[in-house]
């Protein structure tokens, strides 16, 4: 049992990470001139053996770039049946692993609205 446990961590922890999250609760704000709006958030991140090689990475997505996290975010949007994304805002961030010497973590999140 115990075997398997740690065979099912090291798993998760090679896995990378990609999500994308959307709500409509905008507490009866308007958002935008039509009446269709969907916000969007996208995050994807990974380990890299220095910043060029990936290590850990999200097996559905392959890297972890800019182009990554607005496909994922725009793919939703298409998904949802949404015809074009607005206010698109991406964030990047990558930061050394200091015990590491050689591994960095890298994230990109990225935010939109999707109007009808």
């Amino acid at each position: 049992m115990k075997a398997f446990v740690c065979v099912l961590v090291a798993a998760c922890m090679l896995a990378g990470c990609a999500s994308v999250e959307t709500t409509r609760s905008f507490n009866g704000m308007k958002v935008d001139q039509s009446g269709f709006v969907e916000h969007i958030n996208g995050s994807v991140w990974g380990i890299y053996l220095l910043p060029v090689i990936p290590l850990i990475v999200p097996y559905e997505e392959g890297l972890v770039d800019v182009d990554t996290a607005v496909n994922m975010a725009t793919k939703k949007a298409r998904a949802l049946g949404y015809n074009r994304v607005t206010d698109l805002q991406t964030d990047c961030t990558s930061v050394w692993i200091i015990p590491t010497f050689v591994l960095w973590y890298k994230e990109v999140e990225v935010s939109c609205n999707a109007v009808k």
